[in-house]
């Protein structure tokens, strides 16, 4: 069994066919079928069952595919640091860091620090929204990240919290939604929302969420987003109000954040990595992270 025939068999399962995964690797379908095949007659077992409508899993494939994912992930997270030792490092290190750190400088500042006080250990950075950062850690894409989510959100996941937001209504300065001060969210009931989509931060959108609910509210959602800059941006046109951690409306006069008396929410960034996994280089960003004031 190789890595390559590995990604070849997820390909054909989330393309529901042999004939579609060919068109997407691209691949000519005769040795696409070929591949697969030698892939049971090295493991021992069958993994799909083929019809005319495409594809579907053994229970054999079903454990494969389910594992897969990690599998290749961490033998490309194994290559990176291999590489890295090449290259005259001592060790690698890939983190996630949440898109609106730019609004955080003491994110920056601690990854400086960390590259600073460690030569020897090659720091990649990788953007991304806390809903993937947190499929990556798990799938071994990424060893660590800087996220927004709460402890309870994940169980697989080992966290060090390192600073809380208070959640707040963000909406333009300039293109008023209400006519006086809000106090609750009933003053944006009828308000064109701009939100998040759940696969990007679904800790957060539960929380949001209930607190909808318990106000009695069904928002006005005009606009599902999958980033946070994109969703500042919108608000700051006017299309709408978004919930978001009040340091959004900061670094500029465009924006407010209204924190509401039945939205008393916060979001936490923690610093996350999987269980059982814990490097040296996770270690030291840890200890590094632990001292640093991320406020």
């Amino acid at each position: 069994m190789d890595i390559k025939k590995l990604k070849y068999f997820l390909a054909v399962v989330d393309a529901g066919s042999i004939t579609a995964a060919a068109k997407r690797i691209p691949i000519a379908q005769p040795a696409l079928t070929r591949q697969i095949r030698l892939l049971e007659e090295s493991i021992g077992a069958q993994l799909l069952e083929r019809d005319r409508k495409g594809i579907s899993l053994t229970p054999s494939g079903e454990f494969l595919y389910d594992n897969s994912r990690r599998l290749i992930s961490e033998f490309e997270s194994m290559a990176k640091k291999t590489r890295a030792i090449s290259d005259g490092y001592s060790d690698s290190l890939s983190v996630g860091i949440t898109t609106i750190h730019p609004y955080i400088p003491s994110i920056s500042r601690l990854i400086s620090h960390f590259r600073i006080q460690n030569p020897g250990i090659r720091l990649t950075l990788e953007s991304m929204l806390s809903g993937p950062q947190t499929r990556a850690i798990l799938e071994g894409g990424i060893d660590a990240g800087i996220l927004f989510t709460e402890q309870e959100d994940e169980h697989r996941l080992a966290y060090l919290p390192l600073a809380s937001y208070r959640m707040a209504v963000i909406a333009s300065r300039h293109h008023p939604l209400t006519d006086v001060p809000p106090v609750s969210l009933q003053a944006f009931a009828d308000a064109p929302f701009i939100c998040f989509s759940r696969e990007s931060t679904p800790g957060s959108y539960d929380r949001v969420d209930r607190c909808f609910r318990q106000a009695g509210i069904v928002p006005n959602t005009v606009q599902e987003c999958h980033d946070d800059i994109t969703i500042r941006s919108l608000v700051s046109a006017g299309m709408g109000y978004a919930i978001m951690p009040s340091i959004m409306a900061q670094g500029g006069n465009d924006l407010v954040a209204y924190e509401l008396k039945d939205l008393a929410i916060s979001s936490r960034l923690m610093l996350a990595w999987r269980k059982g996994s814990e490097s040296k280089a996770v270690a030291e960003l840890c200890r590094m992270a632990s001292d640093a004031e991320l406020r």
